[in-house]
């Protein structure tokens, strides 16, 4: 749930961040929803009513961020890049200023598919699936260790390399996930700075571990 009570971005004149436009044109979801885990987007809520009083009148209501269904039921939030996107969606919209890593929380807390970006334009993104997992910052630490699993099974095989996924999202590394590795120095084969760079090579090259992972992934020998 979105805290609309805290405040934040004081002095903020809602204008688009022009780099962040220019990625959305750019049409590639997860390097968008990267860049939006900590961007100001605006949003807009309404007020929904809970209970009526037998006049038909709102007895009770709460707030929620505004969303679009789908012809095929599927419900998205929609986030703006910035306040002329915003007022061209609804010129009375009430902007509400939101960090994307949020907005995207809020989306899978709500049961929402996606996060729509500026539907009204310049360029519309939908951020689903992959790229939603992306802009909510979630690290499945399980299936990452899987995924660097698959990705060193060569490795491990052949250089008996042992390799134990950590999070280091608390750790100011500049990564998300950090490997560390040990592995055998054997004279007649790589020795272990070399199996690291390997490992290294290996882990930027899964696809799979990239969208897992928006924030990277380090090496460290152990």
């Amino acid at each position: 749930m979105i805290d609309l009570a805290r405040p934040g971005y004081a002095g903020d004149d809602g204008a688009a961040d022009p780099a962040i436009r220019v990625l959305i044109a750019q049409h590639d979801p997860v390097r968008v929803a990267r860049s939006l885990r900590d961007a100001r987007l605006l949003t807009s809520v309404v007020a929904v009513a809970e209970e009526l009083d037998a006049s038909g009148a709102d007895k009770s209501s709460h707030m929620a961020v505004v969303s679009m269904v789908t012809a095929d039921g599927r419900r998205g939030l929609l986030a703006f890049s910035g306040l002329d996107s915003l007022l061209a969606w609804n010129p009375n919209a009430r902007p509400v200023p939101v960090r994307g890593r949020d907005l995207a929380q809020a989306a899978r807390e709500e049961g929402a598919a996606a996060v729509v970006v500026d539907v009204a334009g310049p360029v519309t993104m939908v951020l689903e699936d992959a790229a939603l997992t992306v802009l909510c910052d979630h690290v499945d630490l399980a299936a990452v260790a899987g995924l660097v699993r698959e990705a060193l099974a060569g490795l491990v095989n052949d250089h008996h390399l042992t390799a134990v996924t950590l999070d280091a999202r608390e750790m100011a590394l500049g990564v998300d996930v950090l490997v560390e590795i040990t592995a055998q120095d054997d004279s007649r084969g790589p020795n272990a700075g070399t199996v690291a760079a390997r490992a290294a090579r290996a882990l930027e090259n899964s696809a799979d571990l990239r969208v897992l992972v928006p924030g990277g992934i380090g090496v460290r020998q152990g």
